[in-house]
């Protein structure tokens, strides 16, 4: 079976911007936002960090995929931010996605579910409100990622049930999987297949140590 190894990063912790990229600090560097510019480095800082550890030390070699989503040779790898933490899925073989959504200040979440999901996840979102919106979200969202795909393109994709069913997108299936979450944030990962998968905490300097599991592993 499958192991997704994952990292969950405080981004208010110090990083070593020794480890950004020279396209990190270009985009670093773009962000107005000071907040903006430290959550980021220490995003991408901790990102290198864990993908280098897992190359036995050796420099990665970035790439982009078609679609945008950042790519290393010998690694599947994903990273979400919100707020003040971040989200780091390795592989070894699947293609991966991870998403993690914050609950704080919410949109009209009710009128964008019923815009955009299918009828069955807008109902549940208006009856549970944000949260609820967030966790659909964030399967969605990690689906899309795995596939390399973009965001407008899946939003009506079908991800309710408990645990999620395997999703499938333009042909190919995909297992999903809810983990645990800081309070006030959802999250979800995504594999392409739709063969079950467990996730393992690593250990990170800049990682809590709170413990995550799979739906249903």
């Amino acid at each position: 079976m499958t192991t997704v190894g994952l990292w969950l990063v405080d981004l208010r912790e110090p990083c070593d911007e020794r480890l950004l990229t020279g396209r990190d600090r270009a985009r670093r560097d773009a962000l107005r936002d000071p907040g903006d510019r430290r959550r980021f480095a220490a995003a991408h800082a901790a990102l290198n960090r864990v993908v280098r550890e897992r190359l036995g030390g050796i420099e990665p070699r970035w790439t982009i995929g078609p679609n945008g989503k950042p790519e290393v040779a010998g690694l599947q790898v994903n990273l979400s931010h919100a707020g003040e933490h971040a989200l780091i899925a390795v592989t070894e073989t699947r293609p991966v996605g991870v998403d993690l959504q914050d609950l704080g200040p919410a949109p009209a979440v009710e009128a964008l579910a019923r815009r955009f999901f299918p009828p069955g996840e807008a109902e549940s979102v208006a009856a549970h409100g944000p949260a609820e919106f967030a966790r659909l979200w964030a399967r969605k969202e990690a689906v899309l990622k795995a596939a390399g795909d973009r965001l407008m393109r899946g939003l009506a994709l079908p991800v309710a049930g408990d645990p999620p069913p395997a999703v499938v997108h333009d042909g190919a299936a995909y297992a999903v999987a809810d983990v645990e979450a800081p309070d006030g944030y959802r999250a979800a990962i995504a594999l392409a297949g739709p063969e079950p998968f467990t996730v393992r905490v690593d250990c990170h300097p800049n990682a809590l140590t709170q413990r995550y599991r799979s739906a249903g592993s």
